[in-house]
C-alpha cells in the first residue's frame, strides 16, 4: 500500500511549542494513522538532547514538497510474525520507519506476563529479521545490500504514548 508520509529527516517548526526540530520516525498503526516523532534542536541542562516529541503531522509547519510517497507492506498488519532471532512472536500491530530507511514491525503478543499479570509489551524489530505468512523474505544477496542501503539501529525502540496520551 502507498502511502504520503512526511520525509524524515525534514526540518521543520511545531505550530504547538514553536520548537524547530528534525523528523526521525514515523509510525503507522492499524487504522493507517500516522504520528511523527520529533526531535527539537537543542540540549537540556545535562547536556543531553531535549526530550523527542510525538505527534500527528497536523501539528508541524511543512510544505507540499517535504512530503514522499512509501509503499508499505500493510498486508502484514493484523497476521503472526516472528522475530528470527528471539523467537518474539505475536500479531503484527504497526509498522516504524527510521530516518536511514529500515522498517521495524511492531509485535504484540497474546496473553499476560506469568510475574506480573500484566499484558505482554509489545516490542519492535528489524521486519527483515521477522518471519511470516505475510512477509515476502529477500534472497540472500538483496538482503545484505539492503541491509548495508537502510541499517536498522540498535536500542533505539520508539515509545508510543497510549491513544488517550495523544490529544
Amino acid at each position: 500500500m502507498e502511502i504520503k508520509v512526511l520525509k524524515l529527516g525534514t526540518v521543520c517548526r511545531d505550530k504547538a511549542t514553536k520548537l524547530e526540530g528534525t523528523l526521525t520516525h514515523w509510525v503507522i498503526d492499524m487504522g493507517q494513522r500516522v504520528y511523527y516523532l520529533f526531535q527539537p534542536k537543542g540540549l537540556n541542562d545535562d547536556c543531553q538532547p531535549l526530550s523527542k516529541l510525538f505527534f500527528e503531522g497536523e501539528r508541524l509547519d511543512i510544505k507540499e514538497s517535504d512530503f514522499e510517497i512509501v509503499d508499505v507492506p500493510f498486508e502484514i498488519i493484523g497476521s503472526t510474525v516472528t522475530n528470527k532471532s528471539s523467537g518474539f512472536t505475536g500479531m503484527a500491530v504497526g509498522f516504524i520507519r527510521h530516518i536511514n530507511g529500515c522498517f521495524h514491525v511492531e509485535i504484540q503478543p497474546e496473553g499476560t506476563s506469568p510475574k506480573t499479570k500484566m499484558p505482554i509489551r509489545k516490542c519492535d524489530f528489524d521486519l527483515r529479521d521477522c518471519i511470516g505468512d505475510k512477509i515476502v523474505e529477500l534472497p540472500k544477496p538483496e538482503l545484505a545490500e539492503s541491509k548495508v542501503r537502510t541499517p536498522s539501529p540498535t536500542g533505539d525502540t520508539v515509545e508510543r504514548p497510549l491513544p488517550r496520551d495523544l490529544s
